[in-house]
């Protein structure tokens, strides 16, 4: 059961229609997305107080909680509405209109692009690393092939971006590496948080939601069951 601790519960749950639609289009890690949605907020709008017997306290937010809370708002969200046409049409207009704008110089794609062009040749280092220090040997059981190679597939698979700075090899990577993913990571973030401030926006989803909540008030009633008279 996630505790809501804070107001950040409440944000999230209030924005989803947002978060889902800049998640799904720009493949920014969730993690990522929240602390960014989060940092948008001052403390008084976050922290819930509580009464004690000393008075008022504010409870903390504590590690990966928005992280859980935006994981489970998003799966419900996306549960009703990926086959939404209005949701669908939102998508496509996000994509052609918001990342499409150029906040400092460059679109969200080239920035995108930018990230990618960095992240693998660091991924690429890294799992050669791997390779070398960690080959298949005939003595290795069954098992530990399995482990090993489970390990090199957590360097090989495609990660959300930004997903990267959470795993151990990315420390291992040579400092120049790391330096021009995090520089990368920098610009994406400054520009959803851009997005996240476009007051457009949120007028835009506004309207989307009230859609939403028309269609299904105005929807065509099942049918009521003819009763059967007894002769």
């Amino acid at each position: 059961m996630i505790k809501k601790k804070n107001n950040s519960y409440m944000l999230i749950k209030k924005n989803i229609a947002k978060l889902a639609i800049i998640h799904q289009t720009t493949n920014i890690s969730p993690n990522r997305l929240v602390a960014l949605f989060l940092k948008s907020f001052s403390d008084e709008d976050l922290l819930l107080p509580k009464k004690t017997k000393d008075g008022f306290w504010d409870w903390k937010l504590s590690d990966n909680t928005a992280y859980k809370y935006f994981k489970k708002e998003l799966a419900g969200y996306m549960k009703r509405n990926q086959n939404d046409q209005g949701f669908l049409m939102m998508l496509e207009h996000f994509k052609s209109n918001y990342l499409a704008k150029e906040y400092f110089g460059e679109n969200y794609q080239f920035l995108a692009d930018n990230y990618y062009a960095l992240e693998q040749p660091l991924k690429d280092f890294v799992k050669e690393a791997f390779i070398a220090v960690h080959p298949i040997t005939p003595a290795m059981s069954p098992k530990e092939i399995a482990v090993r190679n489970q390990k090199l597939g957590k360097i090989s698979v495609k990660h959300w971006i930004g997903d990267i700075t959470n795993y151990d090899y990315f420390s291992q990577a040579p400092s120049f590496m790391m330096q021009n993913v995090q520089q990368a990571l920098q610009y994406i973030d400054l520009y959803i948080m851009n997005i996240l401030n476009e007051k457009q926006l949120d007028s835009e989803l506004m309207k989307l939601s009230t859609n939403q909540r028309l269609e299904v008030k105005l929807s065509p009633k099942e049918a009521l069951r003819t009763k059967i008279q007894k002769i």
